[in-house]
Formats: C-alpha cells, structure tokens, sequence
C-alpha cells in the first residue's frame, strides 16, 4: 500500500518533501503554507493555505513542519483525521497540550513521533556505540549547551526576514514566534533527546534559572536560560540554551562515567575527545578518530529519520520515540522555563506512560 503523505510548513518542510517523495511506498499528495511563495517549484502536489482543507486529501502520514506554536494543534487535528504524525521540535508548548496529544495517539491507536534527528547523527550513534561497548561505565553526569544567535531570524517585514542590526530601517517588521514563543530552554530537544538516549532514562525532576532579556531587551525576554535536572536512575544533566545571544550556532555535550568520558564540541567541525580506564588506559584525553563519529551508513540522519518512522507505520511497529518519549524530550523543558520564572523552585517532571487512556476507568 502506497502512504499519502503531506507536508506541513515549507521552509524545513521542503526537505521532508523531497526525502518522502523519494521514499518507495510513499507518495506526497499534499502541502500546506500560509504563505503562497512557498509552493513555488513544487510541482504533481496539491498545495492549500487552510490546513483543514489540507487535512481533507485523506491522508495517512503528515508531517508537522510548521512554527513551533502550531505542532500540538495541527498534531492533534492531523491525529483526529486519522493519520500518523511526525512532528519537529517542540512538539507541544505546555503540560496540557502534552496531555492532549497522549491521549490523542491513546485513543487513535496511530503513530506519533518527535522528528529529534540529532539522535540519528553520527557523533550521537557512535557515542552511543561506544557506551553500548562499556567504555564509559554508569554515566553519572551529562551536559549539553545549545546557543544559536537567531536574532536575524526574529523580525519580518513584507514576508523577508530582517536583520537585528537593520531594524531601524523596517519600522512595520513584526516579531516572528522565535521572539514571541520560544523560551530557550524548551527547545531542548537537541541536546537531551541525545543525552537521555545515551542514559536510557527519563527526567524526574527540575530547576531552571534564567538570565532574561539584555542582549536584545527590545526583541525577546529570554537570552538564555540554564536548568539542572535528577534522572529517575540517579544522574544529574545540565542543560543551557540561548538564542539571542552572542554566538554563533554551536553544541557541547559533556558525559561523565564510572569508568571513563567523553566531551563534544560542535562549532563548525566536530571536536571530540575522550577518556576510558577500560583497557589499556591512555595518558590523558584522547581525540576520537573521526570516522568513530560517523554515520556506518553514510547517510543522512534525518533521512534515516523519516525511513524509521514511516517503517513503523507500514510495519504497525513501535516508533522509534514513541509519544511518550517524545514528551520526556520535550516536557521537562517547558518545566524548566517555569521554574525559572518562580526563581528556580523544584518542579516534578510527569511521567505520560500513567495517564490512563481514554475510555479507561
């Protein structure tokens, strides 16, 4: 059986377009936009600026590429309609959209999954190799730092993003919802979603601390914000994102075990190194030889992404992050910021596995 797929949002959705286009037993009958200009070069595929007419053509997969503040609607409509979900991050913006979408997939019996392509990513896959083989024991500490300077991403004006340092000149520029909906650390996908898969554990627990707005006070309120979380098994992760601050986009992850280490620092070109007592016990930090950082494959990992999940779809299989754990991604993030905006109190981080399924007494 050949998946109708559509595609939601087509500024990072064109990719998805094009990777399910050339998927076999896929065929994109649908995409949606509000803006028109997006569909240009689009060419055999029925293109809607309502997403409920898009909804309409019947489809068994949609991918939820759209800003961030519409993914927990659009899920659940495109859930409702009777077709499987993938979605990008954040993949809902508060505990009660998170609840929605659980029961949603609960009641619906269909697939849904958080499209957080950095644990397809070759340093992600060959940490996780090497964690499998022993090198580093028990991880007892992880970090990871996501600081991307967006500001020139955060204005529009006549449909064209303006840059931060040319606001002056476009005084009819509006905020886009990076300004408006995205507190730093709920999009925090890209480094706990690796951290928590190389853990094998969930989030228990949070605090938040955030700086508020200095480096562009007129733009956002949030430059970047911090938070300490206790994994269910014990391990303590550090997370700090920041958006509007003055650094190009770079990650560092930082993993700690009983028997060895290894930091990642991502700026351009992967700079990664390592330490292990398993063995022959090196000197000191050691580089990790680039190729240990590679995808086996060669390939693409959001490409291997999409494949994965649309194989569970055809296979009736367990995603690769189910629901549930595409909210252990997501909701301690959004706890996170709220902590932070209570001056750093302790918030319970929900575990969606207990939440009963409709219908269920």
């Amino acid at each position: 059986m050949t998946l109708r797929c559509g595609v939601s949002g087509l500024g990072r959705g064109r990719m998805f377009v094009s990777i399910l286009s050339r998927m076999q037993g896929c065929e994109v009958v649908a995409a949606c936009d509000p803006n028109p200009r997006t569909f240009d070069g689009l060419s055999g595929i029925a293109t809607f600026a309502d997403y409920d007419q898009f909804l309409d053509q019947k489809l068994d997969l949609v991918a939820v590429i759209s800003p961030g503040p519409l993914h927990a609607e659009q899920s659940l409509k495109a859930l409702e309609s009777g077709a499987h979900v993938l979605t990008e991050t954040p993949c809902v913006y508060s505990l009660s959209q998170a609840q929605a979408v659980v029961a949603a997939v609960q009641k619906a019996g269909l697939k849904y999954m958080l499209a957080e392509d950095y644990i397809w990513s070759g340093w992600a896959v060959g940490l996780r190799r090497m964690a499998q083989e022993g090198k580093f024991g028990e991880i007892l500490y992880a970090e990871g730092d996501y600081t991307h300077d967006c500001r020139d991403l955060m204005l529009v004006d006549g449909g064209r993003y303006v840059p931060y340092a040319e606001r002056r000149e476009h005084p009819g520029a509006r905020k886009t919802w990076r300004a408006t909906d995205l507190p730093p650390i709920q999009y925090c996908s890209h480094t706990l979603g690796p951290i928590l898969r190389m853990l094998g554990d969930r989030v228990g627990s949070v605090y938040g601390l955030s700086v508020g707005g200095r480096a562009a006070p007129d733009l956002a309120p949030t430059d970047i914000e911090s938070a300490l979380f206790q994994a269910e098994k014990g391990a303590i992760i550090r997370l700090t994102n920041g958006f509007t601050v003055a650094s190009p986009m770079s990650l560092y992850y930082n993993f700690v075990g009983t028997h060895g280490s290894a930091k990642i620092f991502i700026a351009g070109d992967v700079v990664a190194r390592w330490w292990t007592e398993v063995g022959e016990c090196p000197a000191g930090w050691q580089d990790i030889p680039p190729e240990w950082l590679e995808r086996p494959d060669g390939r693409s990992g959001v490409e291997v992404m999409v494949e994965e999940f649309v194989e569970s779809v055809r296979k009736d299989a367990e995603p690769p992050i189910n629901v549930y754990e595409s909210m252990d991604m997501t909701v301690p993030g959004i706890l996170a910021h709220e902590s932070g905006r209570q001056g750093g109190v302790k918030l319970a981080v929900p575990n969606f596995r207990r939440q009963r399924p409709p219908g269920r007494q």
